[in-house]
C-alpha cells in the first residue's frame, strides 16, 4: 500500500474574531493575521505533506495556484518562471540547459562582462517549438536565437562546504555564494 503526499494551500482562510475588536480578522493556518500577507512558502511550512486528504478536507483547506509578479532592478514587471510546462525554446546558457519562453525571466551562472540593462543573444538553441511541433537541432537549431535583456548580476544563497575526517582532528568549514545572472527573454527567433 503506497501513500500519496499532498500539499495544499489555504486561500479563503476562516475568519476569527478577537476580543476587543469590532471587525473579524482573517486567520491563516490557524493563526491570526498580523497585518501581513502570508506567502505560499509559509503555507507549505505549516502543512504536513503526509497529511491524508480526508483530514485536510476537515481543516477547510483548498488548493491555490497563485502566481505573483515581481519588480527587478531595471524596472521590468515580469511574471515568475515556473519551469518547463510551457516552453518556446531550449537554450544552452551558463553551463546548463534552460527551457525558456518569451516574456519570462531566468537565472543562470554568471555571464562574464554583461551589465544590467544590456542586450544579449543566445545562439546555442537546442530546440524550438512552433505551435505544438518541436524542432530539435543536431546539436543546435540552425538560424534560431534567443534575445534577452540582463536584469541583474547577484550572488546566490550561501552554501556551506564542510569537510570532516573522523579521528584525525580535521574540520574545515567554508561558505560559497555562486555569482549568478538574471535575464529576461524578450524575443525568440525561430527558423
Amino acid at each position: 500500500m503506497s501513500t500519496m503526499a499532498m500539499a495544499t494551500v489555504s486561500v479563503a482562510a476562516p475568519v476569527r474574531a478577537t476580543a476587543g475588536s469590532k471587525a473579524a480578522k482573517p486567520a491563516f493556518m490557524g493563526r491570526a493575521a498580523a497585518g501581513s500577507k502570508a506567502s505560499l512558502s509559509d503555507a507549505f511550512c505549516a502543512m504536513s505533506l503526509a497529511t491524508p486528504a480526508r483530514k485536510q478536507a476537515n481543516r477547510g483547506l483548498s488548493i491555490c495556484a497563485a502566481a505573483t509578479t515581481s519588480m527587478n532592478q531595471v524596472g521590468f514587471v515580469t511574471p515568475p518562471s515556473t519551469g518547463a510546462a510551457a516552453w518556446d525554446a531550449i537554450v544552452e546558457v551558463g553551463g546548463s540547459q534552460q527551457f525558456v519562453s518569451e516574456g519570462r525571466y531566468y537565472e543562470c551562472h554568471s555571464l562574464k562582462g554583461v551589465e544590467p540593462g544590456s542586450k544579449i543573444a543566445f545562439e546555442r538553441v537546442l530546440a524550438t517549438k512552433a505551435d505544438d511541433a518541436p524542432t530539435f537541432g543536431e546539436p543546435y537549431v540552425a538560424g534560431a536565437r534567443v534575445e534577452a535583456t540582463v536584469l541583474e548580476n547577484f550572488k546566490d544563497k550561501k552554501l556551506i562546504v564542510f569537510k570532516y575526517r573522523r579521528k584525525k582532528h580535521y574540520k574545515r568549514k567554508n561558505g560559497h555564494r555562486q555569482p549568478m545572472t538574471r535575464f529576461l527573454v524578450t524575443k525568440i527567433v525561430k527558423p
